[in-house]
């Protein structure tokens, strides 16, 4: 299939772009506010669907990877600071690469550099158990990064520019549900298969070629930026136009990456023993799974924002439960972190769709790429502070670390509300 079928919408840029208009320019910057919404593109439900079915199969891959290079680097080196390293490396990819998403995007085929992403993910997964190097390891996880981030701004984009208005956050909802089925599932097959030996390995290999499949749908593709607009100045200004939501994806990064990477060793560590604690990877995806929905919905009824603060707070109180849980080795610790980790994911999905009613299509790639970026930072931060406070307060150094980020998104909303507008 060629790439002009894939993206022959793009020759309907004067349609989509009726009902649009310029609200500002910032030294000769080119960023626009939505004002009404163009009629959905026909066939934006395969496109949909594409997108969904990518990434629920990637999200697959991406949760059985993150405990399993976690548990094995545990076995391997026995130190939180180096698992810790091993997430910051991920979490560096990211801020490397999706700054420059809607340049990269605005100058090469979406779709197949989409595919040879995965294919490259693919290949990261078997050179894992290959070469048992802790170093090796880092460049592995800092490479295949690149990729996963390039899939997830591109995803998210292409998301946000197909759903209707109405039902934006909706379908943006049933679009981080899918991611986190995959999630889910990916916990599920740590349980069943393990974490040593050849086989979570290649069963990660494989679930991203898999991925590749729903590439090949047809329908209309990503709306592309244009290369003027696609530089690093465009997306800074694209950024500081909307701080609260760069600062909900911050948090969300923070709080994902360090739960995901830590709350299986610390309760590993505090007692729960290698299956309960591996369990809680899935606990955690499917808390995502039946909240984002509700959540979704609200958010298309009420305040975002106000949601996203309820959001956050839920992330700064849950570790307090979640230890006071762990000093017991208490069943309570799995609803908390159900809870938790479903709540939470609320920052970032919200902030989404948020990011579609403020901008328009010529803009919405560059502001989710700025998102992800902000996330990609929040990554950094979190595995940054938690490993070292695990392996200084060993174990329960991890539930201050998630406590202090938690921190993140309270105080800046507190700051603005003090502040006042603007």
């Amino acid at each position: 299939m060629s790439d002009s079928l894939w993206h022959k919408h793009i020759s309907t840029d004067a349609v989509l772009r009726k009902g649009w208009r310029h609200r500002q320019r910032n030294r000769g910057a080119h960023v626009t506010t939505q004002t009404t919404d163009p009629a959905p593109l026909p066939g934006w439900q395969i496109s949909a669907f594409a997108a969904i079915a990518c990434v629920s199969i990637a999200g697959i891959s991406f949760g059985l990877g993150l405990p399993l290079l976690a548990f094995n680097l545990e076995f391997m080196t026995h130190s939180g600071t180096v698992i810790g390293l091993n997430a910051l490396m991920g979490a560096l990819s990211t801020i490397v690469i999706a700054p420059f998403a809607p340049a990269i995007l605005a100058r090469v085929p979406t779709r197949p550099f989409l595919i040879a992403c995965l294919l490259y993910a693919s290949l990261s997964y078997i050179a894992y158990p290959l070469v048992r190097n802790v170093p090796f390891w880092m460049f592995l996880r800092f490479t295949s990064g690149l990729c996963i981030s390039m899939l997830f701004v591109t995803s998210e984009a292409w998301m946000v520019q197909m759903a209707p208005a109405p039902i934006r956050g909706r379908v943006l909802g049933l679009y981080s549900m899918a991611l986190a089925v995959g999630f889910g599932l990916g916990g599920l097959l740590v349980a069943l298969l393990g974490v040593r030996g050849w086989t979570p390995f290649l069963t990660g290999a494989g679930l991203s070629l898999v991925a590749v499949l729903p590439l090949l749908l047809p329908g209309p593709g990503l709306h592309l930026p244009h290369r003027a607009h696609s530089g690093l100045a465009q997306l800074w200004r694209l950024a500081a136009g909307a701080p609260r939501l760069m600062t909900a994806a911050l948090a969300f990064g923070a709080i994902e990456t360090a739960a995901a990477y830590f709350t299986p060793i610390w309760a590993y560590r505090a007692g729960y023993g290698e299956v309960r604690a591996q369990a809680l990877v899935a606990v955690g995806a499917f808390g995502v799974i039946l909240l984002q929905l509700p959540l979704s919905w609200l958010g298309d009824h009420i305040n975002r924002y106000r949601l996203m603060l309820v959001c956050g707070l839920t992330g700064l109180l849950a570790p307090a439960l979640m230890l006071a849980a762990g000093l017991q080795l208490s069943w309570w610790l799995y609803p908390v972190f159900f809870v938790y980790v479903g709540v939470t994911e609320g920052l970032y999905i919200l902030g989404l769709a948020q990011i579609g009613a403020r901008y328009a299509k010529a803009d919405i790639t560059g502001a989710s790429a700025a998102l992800v970026t902000m996330y990609g930072l929040g990554s950094l931060l979190g595995p940054l502070l938690t490993g070292p406070l695990m392996d200084a307060i060993n174990p329960h150094g991890a539930m201050l670390g998630l406590a202090l980020i938690g921190l993140i998104y309270p105080l800046a909303a507190l700051l603005r509300a003090v502040k006042g507008p603007g």
